[in-house]
């Protein structure tokens, strides 16, 4: 069992992570970076000169020559207008000028000037532009094209022609502008008078004096108007709410007042009974206020003392005597008088509610009058409102025109401002294009840029792990160490075998630091058993394994090498053997370990080969005969290495890594895919596997520069040996 040696100090958090991050800025590693890919920056580089040496042989040759003016204000310009003119200057005066040089009319004389057809004029023209100097009145005007004579006459020309441009505009500006003005003033007048006449005639038409007072007056009558129609209108609704109360009337009342609205038809007295009769259910109208007879309170008073006067006569008489047959004919004279003031009192009530109706309408549609007539007062008084504000526009602008008039003829005089020509152009002494110099430094530039950022952007794209702190970082894994490249040939399988190459070279060096690590793991965890493999096919597993077993037994270790690859195994060739039995046989109970095992060149190193290869691996290493053959292993050697085939690949591997003590996982540099060797991580541990760590093969180390720790290999000398010219193979090219 291989352990921890207890006198040894636990190793610091990052020794089995591999080197850590440089600090700073590593300039030599991207240095380095690009090294790698110089052939990309090359070829970008010389596409880049490529197509600008195109270009520039298909250029014609372009010329360029500059003529200069300068914008003068003449002395004696009154104050006002001088500083008129500098905030006109200051805001879009050199905008205006640049465009009148550019205009049609300017570029037309200077054309003139030369006197040259459209077409040789073409022939030799480029282009024109104009542009104010900073903070000055100078303009600068630079003609292009193919000839140098033609650009400094054209540039010429075309001063000439501004200047003679300004002269022309101020020699007609101040007529024109007079000229103008006076025909707007004309037709201001006429427009005034136009206006003052229909003024006039509407002032003739409508009493104009009087519209604000008749405005007045028909707002108040309106207001008037309103809050007595809202009384009517109130007084009938209050007496229509009452009209419930003729429901206690007599149906002939009820049906007349209903159907028609109108008064009732007189009611023919009837006789009084127990219940009182038609007296007692008119007379509600009257009990309940509805309309107030003058005599009723009187009859009513009358009535009452008639009937207690009969029912007192009564317990005396008999109902013949002459006394109770008058008392009887009184009280039927009072109640046909009652009945007339109800008959009266409901003609009352419905002529009352006849005549609010009658006076609601009438003074609804009054106030339908006066609001019309208010209407057009307010529609007259706007009119005349309008008229009054465009005439006075109308005088403002005339004023306005007239003193500019003024202005005008005050300034027909004085010469704001002058042009003269500062510097003439001269024929330019070589071409602006092509600038061959720049232009190919520029190329030089461009190819560069996109070599260098075609660079970066492979490097930042590429999914590969590439340096060993990469591996604690993004798998959570220790780099148990690294395999640099091999820098010989392979001339057979056992060119990679440490035992054929210098014991102080770094290739050795590198599986000794292997298995210090695996020493002196922090976890302390003890093995016997480890199986090596790797997430897909030629990462070096092989290689590693062979390598890693024969410094195990350089040390005194008695190690066991088990090709476990019943797929593709050929370890046996590395150390010249024959394949024969090996670990199938074993598996399918057909030869024991001693039976297959074989003795190799190193001292200490047994070899079992994978013997035939069986259709059914997988089901293979599930028997109890690999767990037999791991226990008789573990007894008979002090390290048992099984090489198995790739996690990926195949399903067995993850099997043996989960029945052994510990697991390795080999990744090639610069080529394994991160996301495959998460999966393989994965799947070992989903397992059951206690993954000890990983081991980075094929690690360029003249790509690293000073990257960590792993300078050491060229600072102590161990540099690789036998190197031959020619390209280097990387370990691991071996089987696996």
């Amino acid at each position: 069992m291989i352990q921890r040696p207890d006198a040894m100090p636990p190793p610091p958090d990052n020794a089995l992570g591999g080197a850590g991050e440089s600090k700073g800025l590593d300039i030599r590693k991207y240095f380095y970076m690009v090294a790698k890919r110089l052939w990309l920056l090359l070829l970008c580089f010389m596409t880049a000169i490529v197509i600008m040496l195109v270009m520039m042989a298909r250029q014609v040759p372009e010329y360029r020559s500059t003529a200069k003016i300068h914008l003068m204000r003449a002395v004696g310009i009154p104050s006002n207008l001088q500083q008129q003119d500098m905030q006109t200057i200051l805001g879009d005066y050199a905008q205006t000028q640049r465009n009148i040089i550019l205009s049609r009319e300017v570029i037309r004389l200077a054309r003139a000037k030369l006197g040259l057809t459209p077409q040789e004029f073409g022939a030799r023209y480029r282009g024109v532009s104009v542009y104010p100097v900073h903070q000055t009145a100078i303009f600068n005007i630079s003609v292009t094209g193919l000839e140098p004579a033609f650009c400094a006459d054209y540039a010429n020309a075309i001063a000439d022609a501004f200047i003679e441009f300004k002269e022309q505009e101020r020699s007609g500006s101040s007529e024109n502008t007079a000229v103008v003005l006076s025909e707007q003033a004309d037709r201001l007048t006429e427009e005034i008078s136009k206006l003052e006449e229909a003024l006039l005639a509407f002032v003739r038409e409508n009493s104009v004096v009087g519209i604000r007072e008749r405005g007045n007056v028909a707002a108040g009558l309106l207001g008037k108007l309103s809050r007595q129609s809202a009384e009517y209108r109130t007084q009938r609704m209050l007496l229509e709410a009452q009209q419930p109360l003729l429901s206690q009337a007599s149906d002939e009342v009820v049906l007349a007042t209903l159907e028609y609205g109108l008064p009732s038809p007189p009611v023919t007295p009837e006789e009084p009974t127990e219940e009182g009769g038609a007296v007692d259910r008119a007379e509600s109208l009257i009990e309940h206020g509805v309309v107030a007879p003058r005599q009723w309170s009187s009859l009513k008073r009358d009535n009452a003392m008639l009937e207690a006067r009969l029912i007192s006569s009564r317990k005396k008489y008999k109902d013949a005597h002459p006394f109770i047959q008058e008392t009887l004919h009184m009280l039927q004279q009072n109640e046909e008088a009652m009945k007339v003031e109800i008959q009266f009192a409901l003609k009352q009530y419905y002529s009352q509610l006849e005549a609010l109706g009658i006076k609601e309408k009438a003074a609804h549609r009054v106030e339908q009058q006066w609001e019309e007539e208010a209407l057009e007062i307010d529609r007259k008084q706007k009119e005349y409102e309008g008229l009054q504000r465009n005439l006075s526009r109308l005088q403002r602008l005339y004023d306005l025109i007239i003193n500019r008039l003024q202005e005008v003829d005050i300034a027909a005089g004085i010469q704001l401002e002058s042009v003269r020509i500062l510097e003439r152009a001269t024929i330019p002494g070589g071409p602006i294009q092509p600038r061959n110099l720049q232009s190919l430094f520029l190329a030089a530039l461009i190819g560069l840029g996109v070599g260098i950022g075609l660079i970066f952007a492979l490097e930042f794209m590429d999914d590969s792990i590439r340096y060993p702190e990469e591996i604690p970082r993004t798998m959570g894994m220790p780099c148990l160490g690294l395999v640099p490249t091999a820098h010989w040939k392979q001339e057979d399988d056992s060119s990679y075998w440490i035992a054929n190459v210098d014991s102080s070279s770094g290739f050795a060096e590198a599986y000794r630091n292997i298995r210090s690590s695996l020493l002196l793991n922090p976890s302390g965890r003890a093995f016997k058993t480890v199986t090596i493999t790797s997430s897909v096919p030629k990462e070096g597993k092989t290689t590693t394994s062979i390598n890693l077993a024969t410094s195990f037994a350089q040390t005194g270790y008695k190690v066991l090498l088990v090709d476990a690859d019943l797929h593709r195994g050929g370890v046996h060739r590395v150390f010249n053997l024959q394949a024969g039995r090996g670990f199938t046989e074993i598996l399918l109970g057909q030869a024991t370990m001693d039976q297959v095992v074989q003795h190799t060149a190193v001292e200490g190193l047994d070899f079992i080969g994978t013997g035939a290869f069986p259709d059914n691996p997988a089901e293979l290493v599930l028997r109890r005969q690999m767990k037999d053959f791991l226990a008789a292993a573990s007894e008979a050697y002090d390290l048992v290495i099984l090489d198995a085939p790739p996690v990926l690949a195949v399903s067995e591997s993850s099997v043996i890594a989960s029945q052994t003590d510990i697991a390795l996982l080999a990744i090639w540099s610069g080529r394994t895919s991160r996301k495959l060797v998460q999966v393989g991580i994965r799947q070992l541990l989903s397992r059951g596997t206690h993954l000890a760590g990983c081991v980075l093969n094929n690690l360029d180390l003249t790509r690293m520069g000073t990257y960590g720790a792993y300078s050491y290999y060229h600072y102590y000398g161990y540099d690789y040996r036998y190197e031959e010219e020619g390209s280097g193979s990387p370990a691991g090219s071996s089987p696996g």
